[in-house]
């Protein structure tokens, strides 16, 4: 493994086919550039701010982070650790020399009222390289990949769409959305919505309070799915060939389905256990207070 602290200076770093280098005139910016090969990740880690991953024309990656600043805050006080360990890339921010890179994520730029700062990751990735994106406070979004991806925020939207490979997608606090992906998803929110659309499944996803909304234009392997809400309600489309066992429970609604379900079980109004199809995956539909929609798309 190799590890650079970077400040604004400009330097290089090779490691076999890589190349690292910063650039830029003052202290406000960072550059880093490599080329990087399929089957390679790039993981990035950022304290406050957004990031904004779209790909590559080429073989080679660019990370361009823009400082951020007010009140007594310092640039200074940001720097950019760049690791190369194994096929994995890491750059993350560092605050006063705490560096997440190092397993702590436990950060907060925004300890004095007059002393604000965040760094804002503009990417660009090439075909093949999987990516591991997270922000500490901001949002995060992935327009086209070619490999897995994982996207994630403390505190703010994160969005992922054009992936061919599966994806996780969550936020502490914001919406959630995915779509046109042909790989399996895993969408979560603590406090936002969840919208997910896919070429084909399986899906699964929950927020602690709002709607989840999903569409699976269709379905392979046999894989269980589930759908859950604290507070909202849960909207599941699915291919008119469609075959499972449902389970549905809800504390303040209604559970609606355009497939004809064979019930199991005593009837209760607020949980529903039953196959359509004759079964097959087991999918379960969970709200706490909001409705349940099972809809064919025809």
């Amino acid at each position: 493994m190799r590890s650079l602290m970077l400040a604004p200076l400009a330097l290089l770093l090779a490691a076999g086919s890589l190349a690292a280098q910063e650039r830029g005139r003052d202290d406000s910016t960072f550059v880093w550039s490599g080329a990087m090969a399929p089957g390679t990740t790039l993981s990035l880690r950022n304290i406050a701010g957004e990031i904004e991953v779209r790909e590559a024309s080429g073989a080679t990656a660019e990370v361009r982070a823009e400082k951020r600043w007010n009140g007594r805050a310092n640039p200074r006080d940001i720097a950019f650790d760049v690791r190369v360990e194994g096929k994995t890339t890491s750059i993350c921010t560092v605050w006063r020399g705490d560096s997440p890179c190092d397993g702590n994520d436990r950060h907060n730029y925004n300890s004095d009222d007059d002393e604000r700062v965040s760094v804002r990751f503009t990417v660009t990735l090439p075909k093949g390289v999987a990516l591991l994106a997270r922000t500490g406070n901001g949002a995060v979004s992935v327009e086209k990949a070619s490999a897995a991806v994982e996207a994630s925020s403390g505190n703010g939207r994160v969005r992922v769409s054009d992936v061919a490979g599966d994806v996780v997608a969550r936020s502490g606090n914001g919406d959630v959305a995915v779509d046109r992906v042909t790989g399996q998803v895993s969408a979560r929110s603590g406090n936002g919505d969840v919208r997910v659309s896919t070429a084909s499944g399986p899906v699964n996803a929950s927020s602690g309070n709002g709607t989840i909304r999903v569409r699976m234009d269709a379905l392979k392997g046999d894989g269980d799915m589930e759908f859950r809400t604290g507070n909202g309600s849960v909207i599941l489309e699915l291919p008119k060939d469609f075959a499972g066992e449902i389970d549905a429970s809800q504390g303040g609604g209604a559970v609606r389905s355009d497939f004809p379900i064979t019930l199991s079980g005593p009837v209760n109004l607020r949980h529903l256990r039953g196959t359509i199809a004759g079964g097959g995956r087991r999918v379960r539909l969970s709200s706490g207070n909001g409705g349940i929609e099972l809809r064919k798309i025809d």
